[in-house]
């Protein structure tokens, strides 16, 4: 299932790749790959992303994000793209997410900073209702 979330803002776009060309495109592109992931422990999430195309900080990037929900217990898992600008700024991507045992969600998304992307990375996290119970990080520059 593709991710259908999208975000916009002055200084940056989070949008969703639509077609599987796109993806299957990044994918075997060879282009410089960067994976972040993370898991809320005993909350039952686990979320990472795998970043196509960080050329330079102007780059538009391709994320690949993938999230499963490990507990049958009423909560969900989300996980959401940060990114940390050049000027300092940083923004967040709308949650996306998922329910259930075993349940496990992946999409494309295209990422792109105006000012230029320093950092980028993921939170992965767990939600009963509007409640956040808890969250892991990972973010960095290119590896």
């Amino acid at each position: 299932m593709n991710v259908k979330r999208s975000l916009m803002t002055a200084a940056a776009v989070i949008a969703v790749l639509s077609t599987p060309t796109a993806a299957a495109q990044a994918a075997a592109s060879g282009d410089p790959v960067v994976k972040r992931g993370c898991t809320t422990g005993d909350a039952g999430a686990s979320g990472g992303a795998v970043i196509y195309n960080w050329h330079d900080p102007m780059s538009t990037l391709n994320v690949k994000l993938d999230l499963a929900d490990g507990k049958a217990d009423g909560r969900y898992a989300a996980i959401r793209v940060l990114v940390l600008g050049m000027n300092g700024t940083s923004k967040q991507g709308a949650w996306n997410k998922v329910s259930g045992a075993g349940k496990h969600k992946e999409g494309w998304v295209s990422v792109k900073y105006s000012g230029g992307i320093k950092n980028i990375g993921i939170q992965v996290a767990t939600f009963k209702g509007n409640h956040l119970m808890g969250y892991c990080t990972d973010w960095g520059n290119p590896d």
